[in-house]
């Protein structure tokens, strides 16, 4: 197995996170090794997106193919952003799994792993969760910072809802 895939490393100018992910701009077409997210109402595959909300940071979210931009999770309410839209890719698909967790356990769940960083806001780093809402399987995001919270956060109905029961995406060790 390359080593490359399992080790963090940065590489300059390249907006990626550790070996194994990487942010692509998202100009409305999925690229190869975009990595799905969930599926939506025809169980048609959606994707991990993130967008630029002025005075809060980046934020991920579901993307749904052909989306001009995305509605993100935020202040308890949904807002729409088209700013630096990104989607999120890997290389090697088997890297990532999305992990069962509840808030109580979000901490145990990442230690010792690597949860993905989707994003971020004033308050920290953000991970990526999905969970199933009315049919759809909708990406949202986790405070890095309030693990003992442990709260989802995503666009469901029309609105910003938290959840306590979810999936977290994390990077899979190598052995």
């Amino acid at each position: 197995m390359n080593p490359d895939k399992c080790h963090p490393h940065h590489h300059p100018g390249h907006q990626s996170g550790p070996a194994g992910y990487y942010w692509r701009d998202y100009t409305g077409e999925i690229p190869e090794d975009a990595f799905p997210g969930g599926h939506d109402l025809n169980s048609k595959p959606t994707y991990i997106g993130q967008a630029f909300l002025e005075g809060e940071g980046v934020i991920p979210t579901t993307l749904y193919p052909g989306q001009a931009g995305l509605n993100l999770p935020c202040n308890w309410k949904v807002n729409y952003s088209d700013i630096s839209m990104k989607i999120l890719c890997t290389s090697n698909r088997n890297s990532l799994s999305w992990e069962n967790t509840t808030s109580q356990e979000l901490l145990s769940t990442i230690t010792g792993r690597r949860a993905v960083i989707g994003g971020h806001q004033r308050r920290g780093k953000l991970y990526v969760g999905r969970v199933m809402h009315q049919g759809e399987l909708l990406v949202g995001k986790i405070h890095s910072n309030e693990p003992l919270l442990g709260i989802m956060y995503y666009v469901g109905s029309n609105k910003e809802i938290d959840i306590k029961s979810y999936q977290v995406l994390v990077q899979n060790s190598c052995k």
